[in-house]
């Protein structure tokens, strides 16, 4: 019975030190990612539906913090396969997929919920996964680190841009610009 008691209160004490009073962890963007891919074998665009949940784990001061995010997107893509012969020209418009994960130093509006600033800036890096949806060879994804840049201002209803670049296998390049609306 102690022992239960122990780790309820060392949970306790833990939950307590990373909730402040005042400090919002969570938030979300919701908005529309436009998408230009070259490959080795391809060339290809992307426009996409995109929601971002971040979780601020560290908060320096009201202005500065880091996060950890992740970016689900889905929409319609198409390929255009000029390397296969066999295959058509171009590759029929699919439905997409991709899902960056990053890792984010955030700085002035909407790094903290109390910032004083009307403009906000974040950047970091992590790993991307993209993909369209495909019934027929070849399948082919751009997978790989992927670096962010991110705009904030404070207006509605485009409150936020992203600019997003992957280093992807076999050579491949993804760049990424997103519309978003924080809330």
């Amino acid at each position: 019975m102690k022992k239960k008691i122990f780790i309820i209160l060392l949970l306790g004490i833990y939950w307590n030190s990373f909730s402040q009073y005042g400090y919002k962890r969570f938030f979300s963007s919701l908005g529309v990612t436009g998408k230009y891919m070259k490959a080795p074998k391809y060339t290809g665009y992307d426009f996409n539906a995109t929601f971002i949940a971040r979780y601020n784990f560290v908060e320096i001061n009201f202005e500065n913090t880091i996060s950890v995010e992740i970016r689900p997107q889905i929409g319609i893509g198409t390929r255009d396969w000029y390397i296969y012969g066999a295959y058509p020209e171009t590759f029929p418009t699919r439905m997409s997929y991709a899902l960056p994960v990053l890792l984010n130093y955030n700085w002035g509006l909407n790094a903290e919920e109390n910032s004083i600033f009307l403009t906000g800036i974040s950047f970091g890096a992590g790993y991307n996964y993209s993909n369209v949806v495909s019934d027929e060879p070849p399948y082919e994804a751009i997978q790989g680190p992927c670096f962010n840049l991110d705009f904030r201002v404070d207006a509605n209803p485009v409150s936020h841009i992203s600019f997003l670049y992957t280093l992807g296998n076999d050579d491949s390049r993804m760049y990424s610009v997103g519309f978003f609306y924080d809330f």
